[in-house]
């Protein structure tokens, strides 16, 4: 692998160890159903849930219908604020529907935390002259300051988050774009990341070098050019620098 020019990586599952869970009416859903309230829309924990849910099927379902891609991806900014809309409230700063995003992670997640040696891993890429994106499933509002406050953030050189695109992984044409960001020939790029479906397959179709981290312990090893037994990020190093 060491004709290998620019790495791709997945985010979460592959730099960042999380656990979310974001069904809890006491931990989740009445925090935000209050905060909402101070703004004058009114909802009972179970009401907030459900409006959320529904909303977030209802634009899902129009992006596929009316975009051009196979898996669109929405911004949860645009269900908070219908939320609020939905209780009469029109006017709601990016400030607070910011909030609102901040507030369900923070209240949801369980843990947050990089993988030992992902910083570092990164950085030694970057010095050794190879060029590092970003691929991820997620939503700017919270990933950025989650990326932040974990020093993850100034650590490549392009980041993709699904929100600000319009659609997710696996659909073919996230990585297109990527890929044309680059313009590096797919054979000499390397996409690492933790999902079969979401990371190698797509992957390995378009014609990219694949590195699968096993940190979930999946059942059936996936095709991959390199397989990492969890977050071995001194195999991925020695793989593509020697």
């Amino acid at each position: 692998m060491q004709n290998i020019d620019t790495l791709f990586f997945d985010l979460y599952g592959t730099l960042i160890c999380i656990h979310t869970d974001e069904e809890d009416l006491d931990r989740v859903w009445k925090p935000l159903c209050y905060l909402y309230g101070y703004h004058g829309a009114a909802y009972t924990p179970e009401s907030l849930r459900e409006a959320y849910r529904q909303e977030i099927t209802r634009r899902e379902a129009n992006a596929k219908e009316t975009g051009p891609y196979q898996l669109p991806e929405i911004q949860l900014e645009g269900v908070f604020g219908a939320l609020f809309a939905q209780k009469g409230v029109k006017r709601v700063s990016r400030q607070t529907l910011a909030q609102v995003g901040m507030m369900l992670r923070a209240c949801s997640t369980d843990v947050s935390e990089l993988y030992p040696g992902a910083v570092e891993m990164l950085k030694t890429f970057r010095a050794a002259g190879k060029r590092v994106f970003l691929l991820s499933n997620a939503q700017r509002l919270f990933t950025e300051p989650e990326m932040k406050r974990l020093g993850l953030w100034k650590c490549f050189d392009k980041i993709f988050i699904s929100s600000d695109w319009g659609v997710k992984k696996p659909d073919p044409a996230y990585f297109q774009l990527a890929l044309d960001a680059a313009g590096t020939p797919p054979e000499r790029c390397l996409m690492t990341g933790n999902s079969p479906q979401d990371d190698m397959e797509p992957a390995r179709r378009l014609g990219l070098r694949t590195c699968f981290l096993d940190t979930d312990q999946v059942k059936d090893r996936p095709a991959c050019d390199l397989y990492c037994d969890g977050a071995d990020y001194a195999t991925l190093l020695h793989a593509v620098l020697g």
